[in-house]
C-alpha cells in the first residue's frame, strides 16, 4: 500500500458544525477550563470559566496568562508554566479564593504524540462546599488566596500591550 494510502486511511470525516458542537459541549461542562497554546496565550475560555473568574470569555481569547494575574504573580505563574512545559512537574493543583469564590484548580501540560509540548489546560472547580464540609468536620487548612482586590485580573487590553514582551 502506498504512503498516500496508509494516510487516506487515518483521516477521519469532518462531522457538519462540529466547531459548533464542540464550542457547545464545552459549554454545558460542569467544569470551568482555560486552554492555553504553547506561547502562553489563552485559546479557550469556557462559559463557566467566565462567570467563576468575572470575565467575558470573548474578551480573554487571545491575551496572554499573565494578564490574568496581579503583575506580583508573574514570576510564580512563569515558573509554574515553565516546570510544566520541561516536565518537571507533570501537573499543579491547588485552592483559590478568587474575589471570595472558593475554587480548586488542576493545571495540566498538553503533549502531542511525540511528547512536544503543545499547551496547558486549567480546570476549575467551584469548591465552595467542599471548604464548608471541611470547615464543618475541623480539616479545612489553611487555604492560598490570589487574585483578591482590584489589582487582578488586569484588563483583556493588558495582554495585547503586552503580547511582545510575554512569548
Amino acid at each position: 500500500m502506498s504512503a498516500k494510502g496508509r494516510f487516506k486511511a487515518l483521516e477521519r470525516p469532518r462531522v457538519p458544525n462540529s466547531d459548533a458542537v464542540l464550542h457547545s459541549v464545552l459549554d454545558h461542562l460542569n467544569v470551568g477550563l482555560v486552554v492555553l497554546d504553547a506561547d502562553g496565550r489563552i485559546a479557550l475560555f469556557n462559559r463557566l470559566a467566565g462567570e467563576m473568574l468575572h470575565e467575558d470569555p470573548a474578551e480573554r481569547i487571545g491575551s496572554t496568562i499573565l494578564s490574568c494575574h496581579p503583575r506580583e504573580s508573574e514570576g510564580n505563574v512563569e515558573k509554574l508554566m515553565g516546570d510544566l512545559r520541561t516536565g518537571a512537574l507533570d501537573h499543579y493543583e491547588g485552592w483559590v479564593n478568587y474575589r471570595g469564590r472558593m475554587l480548586y484548580e488542576y493545571i495540566f501540560p498538553i503533549r502531542g504524540p511525540q511528547g512536544e509540548y503543545l499547551g496547558m489546560i486549567e480546570e476549575l472547580h467551584d469548591a465552595a462546599d467542599d471548604v464548608e464540609l471541611m470547615r464543618r468536620l475541623g480539616e479545612r487548612k489553611d487555604v492560598h488566596v490570589s487574585g483578591v482586590g482590584a489589582r487582578a485580573p488586569r484588563p483583556a487590553e493588558f495582554g495585547e500591550r503586552n503580547r511582545a514582551t510575554h512569548r
